[in-house]
């Protein structure tokens, strides 16, 4: 009864050492992908595509196009 206690408890132990392992193996991977500098970086890149003045030039083409099919 004891053996099987003893190795049961082992069985358990080792279950949570490769587990803990796994999970700060993940942590480690993730955090040298993900720096926060590009984050920024792409968020600040959404912003300008939003911006009123990166759409000027579709704005412009726009009315150019609508020109031309008023005098067509």
């Amino acid at each position: 009864m004891i053996i099987a206690a003893s190795t049961l408890a082992v069985f358990f132990a080792a279950i949570s050492i490769v587990a803990g392992v796994s999970l700060a193996l993940l942590v480690i991977t993730q955090e040298k992908s993900n720096t926060s500098n590009e984050g920024m970086a792409a968020f600040h890149r959404h912003l300008d595509a939003l911006s009123d003045q990166s759409r000027e030039h579709l704005r412009s083409q726009l009315r150019e196009a609508k020109q031309r099919q008023t005098k067509g």
